[in-house]
């Protein structure tokens, strides 16, 4: 008979030094610091979740749990994300997002999955509810006499109330129709797989931009991207070629995200700074087959147009796909993504001064070039072959 050494789980003693000892740290923990740090500020009721997130942490870590871990990071970082988004709220809405903020909290602590739904579809209805007051007292925008042309749509420079357009973030397993039809049609990518981890971190790569420039790059559109790409995979690999010798599958997230959003950044930057031009060379030339429209930020990003790149510090035009239609479907899908907020995104985009983007790109350095926008028969199908359509092309 063999020996077999023995094994010991964890004592009962031991169970309660380590909930004590990490409950201790749990309280111990400087909020005041990490309020600093977050630029947020924890109400009382927000801080003991946050505690009892810590408290969870230090237990999972203390186990060697590294999915407890991450599931306690997730929850703390969904709650900081929730108070950013009720300190734009009115002092009523924030006293009902607060209830149900709470609920979920309690609902998903006890793994009541019916309570948690009914907390969400209670959180959705008061955005909602904000969406319409906000629509319902905006004053229609005065129209001034002029004898310029009316393709350029005119700026409202309503203010957008920050967050608005980088909303509650997606559940991979959600029970809405925008979550259900993203599961859906990711199921069918032909690379990589995608799960509620991916979706966090394009949720969270968007709110730095944020932070950090005080623009709003929807998530929604860069899942997209993401469906209208196919793989998985924004696409933005060099080495990794596609077929048809265009950027592939890269199969590091984490660069993916990065490069995607530096493109999607550089690009909506350009669209600021240079959009109107753009939007005159669109409308000027929709004879041309291939040119439609009025020469949205998705026609913007799909076409060869000014990128202004943060990191090399410099623009250039170049394209996202060389299919001249990409665009379009990029926004179909969007649209059911946001529930047919595209226009709205647009008016967003559109109320931002060019300003905004000339102090940023100077704060790094950065000349914007002069840029023509002329039209070229460049245009292509999904499979890259030439299909006689014409695009709007800027050049310096």
């Amino acid at each position: 008979m063999k020996w077999k050494e023995p094994t010991f789980g964890a004592t009962p003693m031991l169970k309660a030094l380590t909930t004590a000892n990490a409950h201790r740290k749990a309280q111990a923990f400087d909020l005041v610091a990490e309020q600093k740090k977050q630029k947020l500020n924890y109400p009382d009721w927000a801080q003991s979740w946050l505690r009892k997130y810590k408290e969870d942490w230090y237990i999972a870590q203390a186990n060697g749990d590294e999915v407890g871990m991450r599931k306690a990071q997730k929850l703390a970082e969904g709650l900081r994300s929730k108070l950013r988004e009720m300190a734009t709220f009115p002092k009523w809405a924030q006293e009902q997002m607060q209830k149900e903020t709470v609920r979920w909290m309690t609902a998903e602590t006890s793994g009541d999955i019916r309570e948690k739904l009914a907390a969400e579809k209670a959180g959705r209805a008061i955005r909602e509810k904000l969406g319409l007051i906000d629509t319902s007292t905006k004053a229609p925008p005065e129209v001034p006499i002029t004898t310029e042309s009316k393709d350029e749509p005119i700026k409202t420079n309503v203010k957008t109330p920050a967050g608005k357009w980088i909303p509650a973030e997606f559940q991979y397993n959600g029970s809405s129709k925008a979550e259900k039809t993203f599961k859906r049609r990711s199921l069918k990518f032909t690379k990589m797989q995608w799960n509620q981890e991916k979706i966090h971190g394009l949720w969270e790569a968007t709110k730095k931009i944020q932070e950090m420039y005080d623009i709003q790059i929807d998530p929604r559109f860069l899942l997209a991207i993401i469906i209208q790409e196919g793989t998985g995979s924004f696409n933005t690999s060099s080495t990794n070629r596609a077929a048809d010798g265009e950027h592939g599958a890269e199969t590091n997230y984490a660069k993916d995200l990065m490069k995607a959003n530096s493109l999607i950044f550089g690009k909506i930057l350009g669209y600021i700074y240079y959009g109107q031009e753009f939007r005159k060379a669109v409308v000027k030339n929709n004879k041309l087959s291939g040119i439609t429209g009025k020469g949205n930020v998705f026609q913007y990003c799909n076409w060869i147009t000014p990128i202004i790149r943060m990191k090399s510090k410099q623009v250039d035009c170049g394209e996202y796909a060389s299919d001249n239609h990409w665009g379009e479907h990029v926004q179909e899908v969007y649209n059911l993504f946001s529930g047919n907020e595209a226009s709205n995104y647009e008016q967003y985009l559109l109320s931002l001064d060019k300003s905004v983007a000339q102090k940023i790109a100077a704060s790094e350095g950065i000349k914007l070039p002069n840029v023509n926008f002329k039209p070229v028969q460049n245009g292509n199908d999904s499979k890259k072959k030439r299909n006689g359509e014409w695009t709007i092309v800027g050049k310096r």
